[in-house]
């Protein structure tokens, strides 16, 4: 059976979607004998990739290629062009709408994996192309969805908010995002540093979690707070570091962090927060805790479902600074306690995310789905 996997950017090990596809090809690779036992050949297709096409195994080969803005205006055009170069799969597991669309048409069986609720992340979105891509994006989520063999959620939260839109989702199966082994080894040394990896932008709320630290002025007088994500919203940074610079906290935008970077930050971390407003999984959580770093978190979306309050970490409310405070102080006075929760949430990720443990849930549902 040939399996046809689309998503952008493969070979990026730390980019939203991208990430969780690269995680799982590595996964793959892990049980590359399973895929040969069941005759299975997988191509990975990564867009806007400057990979060159190669062989990873007997059964795994992935290859790049190309595509031109706008791409909200002609995607489905482009991946229709694409797909006229490429073999013709058995099945197609696409991480990316437009390139659905020539498969569809095709009536080769597909499955969707959603990243993002756009319903709900374009309400924080102010320009007008935004607010057209993500009106067009839900048309086309609406449109295309009756027509999937199946549809991977990757959180029960996912399969919530698509029952409050109306959409069918008697074909959807939840199927958590993988995290990269390089996590699961990182070795804690930990230091009076507070790590929050997410991108300047105002649904991941740094402004939030700025108004809860400068509460803690004395209590966090040894820490560096360190904010780990390019911006995308200039007004917003501007604002973030206005209130920053009013604290006489130890801030630091540390901007766009690579990779390597980021798994040392991540061992030096006591405590890595995210009071974002939507998640509709929680990559960073799920790294912080396969690290064995206690997390604080916002108890909305899909994060309640990764950690569990007072055992793995603190579930706040992001709209509530005090809240954000006091969690923040019982961690930080308490080391046993972190070194608990911390302890506690690389189990559970070690026993839900690792990637050869979603490669396999995904090879099921190729098989389930390619022959129902």
């Amino acid at each position: 059976m040939k399996i046809l996997t689309v998503a952008p950017n493969i070979s990026r090990p730390y980019l939203g979607p991208a990430a969780v596809v690269h995680n799982t090809l590595k996964g793959f690779i892990k049980i590359n004998k399973e895929l040969e036992r069941e005759d299975i050949e997988i191509t990975f297709l990564s867009i806007n990739d400057k990979i060159k096409s190669k062989k990873l195994t007997d059964n795994i080969n992935i290859i790049g290629t190309k595509r031109f803005p706008p791409v909200t205006f002609t995607g489905e055009i482009q991946a229709l062009f694409a797909s006229r170069k490429l073999e013709k799969p058995d099945l197609v597991h696409s991480h990316d709408l437009y390139e659905i669309f020539p498969w569809i048409l095709k009536k080769i069986p597909t499955i969707f994996t959603l990243h993002g609720i756009v319903w709900k992340e374009k309400m924080f979105k102010k320009s007008l192309y935004a607010k057209i891509w993500y009106y067009l994006y839900e048309k086309r989520l609406r449109a295309y969805h009756k027509k999937f063999t199946k549809f991977v959620a990757i959180s029960p939260y996912v399969l919530e908010e698509l029952k409050t839109k109306g959409l069918n989702t008697s074909k959807a199966v939840v199927i958590e995002n993988p995290v990269s082994e390089e996590f699961f080894k990182v070795e804690k040394r930990e230091e009076p540093v507070i790590l929050y990896p997410a991108t300047l932008i105002p649904l991941k709320n740094q402004l939030g979690f700025l108004k809860a630290i400068s509460i803690l002025e004395k209590e966090l007088k040894d820490y560096r707070i360190i904010f780990a994500g390019g911006p995308k919203d200039k007004n917003y940074e501007i604002k973030l570091r206005s209130l920053a610079k009013e604290t006489n906290l130890n801030v630091e935008f540390a901007g766009k962090v690579p990779y390597e970077k980021m798994l040392e930050l991540y061992s030096r971390a006591s405590i890595v927060a995210l009071t974002s407003f939507e998640e509709t999984f929680g990559m960073v959580i799920a790294e912080a805790m396969a690290t064995g770093t206690p997390v604080i978190a916002s108890k909305i979306a899909a994060i309640p479902y990764l950690v569990e309050d007072g055992e793995t970490g603190f579930l706040v409310d992001p709209n509530n600074p005090k809240d954000i405070a006091e969690k923040l102080v019982t961690l930080l006075s308490d080391k046993h306690l972190r070194s608990k929760m911390g302890r506690e949430g690389k189990k559970v990720a070690e026993e839900r995310w690792k990637d050869e443990i979603i490669a396999r849930k995904l090879l099921n549902l190729y098989l389930t789905s390619a022959n129902p």
